[in-house]
């Protein structure tokens, strides 16, 4: 029997009008179609399930961590300093990974669905919003804020949902729908290059808000998992697990990572801009950045099929954050390094 599936046996009550003979009760329609759900896992709908959450991945993720091409074009329209400029971006990330506490409030209130389909809309608005926007303070709460929120709504439910309609390839599942990061890397920086010189920064804002009602369409495919309906309830503050050295020292490293990795994803184009790089080839360089992303992801979720090294994926980890790190200090201290890249 698969593991985590719940072995369900008719109950037997004793018929007090005949002696001796019990009464099968078999399950309700409900019950039957709750039991008939654990067996359809990782598969059928499933799959389903997974491709919208890569999608939502592409399109949330995407956006988020491409905002280095509007850092640019924003710092230079509203004569604003690279401080107030990264302020605009920094919100939206800060609400996208930080906004778990937020989402498992609609997660326990109304389920998965409608709070993608309510972030994918908040999210759209925020856009909307953004076209009419006089200054930076304006773009923090309407990209920042509007935005963000927005899409931390989406994030969480799509992992969660993921997690709730595969049992036995959960880990390789999540992998492959968080490889839509990557990809969204590699096709956002380019969309948004387009958009802005057709249609200049405003008019990008409506493009990208058509392109985020694609979260509704993906709220509405993952339908509720009704057997998994305990796993969706989560605890807003359970800090049970930081009690654990090792877990309190991996979401400690996890903070860390987040901050440099974001603020470089956001400020490198500008840096190659000043290294008297071409703008078209400085935002080139997030996309090669998308597609590193888009290939580590699934190595990552392939360490479950090596059961004899239990720790592959802690070592994967901090091998990846030694890389980065180096490669970001080596990146910088040597201010010939952007040159020699693209002019050798």
């Amino acid at each position: 029997m698969p593991e985590n599936t719940v072995q369900y046996m008719p109950e037997c009550k004793r018929d007090e009008s005949i002696p001796g003979i019990c009464k099968l009760h078999l399950p309700s329609a409900r019950q039957s179609e709750n039991i008939y759900s654990l067996y359809r896992q990782d598969g059928g709908w499933a799959w389903a399930v997974l491709l919208s959450s890569m999608i939502s991945h592409i399109i949330l993720m995407g956006i988020t961590f491409s905002f280095g091409v509007y850092f640019i074009v924003l710092k230079e329209y509203f004569n604003a300093t690279a401080m107030q400029t990264l302020w605009i971006g920094c919100i939206n990330t800060g609400l996208v990974l930080g906004g778990g506490p937020i989402a498992a409030i609609t997660l326990n209130k109304f389920g998965c669905r409608p709070s993608i389909i309510v972030g994918g809309l908040l999210a759209a608005l925020g856009f909307l919003l953004s076209y009419f926007v006089t200054n930076t303070y304006q773009l923090m709460l309407t990209y920042g804020l509007v935005t963000g929120l927005g899409f931390g709504l989406v994030y969480t439910p799509c992992v969660v949902m993921v997690s709730n309609y595969f049992n036995k390839w959960r880990y390789l599942a999540t992998a492959i729908a968080c490889t839509g990061e990557g990809l969204g890397f590699v096709i956002f920086p380019i969309i948004f290059n387009l958009e802005i010189e057709h249609y200049g920064w405003r008019g990008s804002m409506i493009v990208n808000a058509g392109i985020v009602l694609n979260l509704v369409v993906c709220g509405f495919v993952m339908k509720p998992c009704q057997t998994d309906r305990a796993i969706v309830k989560m605890d807003l503050i359970d800090a049970s697990l930081l009690k654990d050295f090792w877990m309190f020292l991996f979401a400690f490293s996890m903070i860390f990572w987040n901050i440099g990795t974001i603020v470089f994803h956001f400020i490198v184009s500008d840096y190659l801009i000043e290294n008297n790089i071409e703008t078209g080839k400085a935002i080139y360089f997030l996309t090669i950045m998308g597609v590193a992303n888009m290939i580590g992801h699934p190595f990552a979720g392939l360490t479950v099929l090596l059961p004899s090294l239990p720790h592959a994926n802690k070592w994967i980890y901090v091998t990846s954050v030694l890389i980065y790190g180096t490669g970001t200090l080596l990146f910088v201290l040597d201010t010939t390094m952007p040159k020699n890249m693209y002019h050798s």
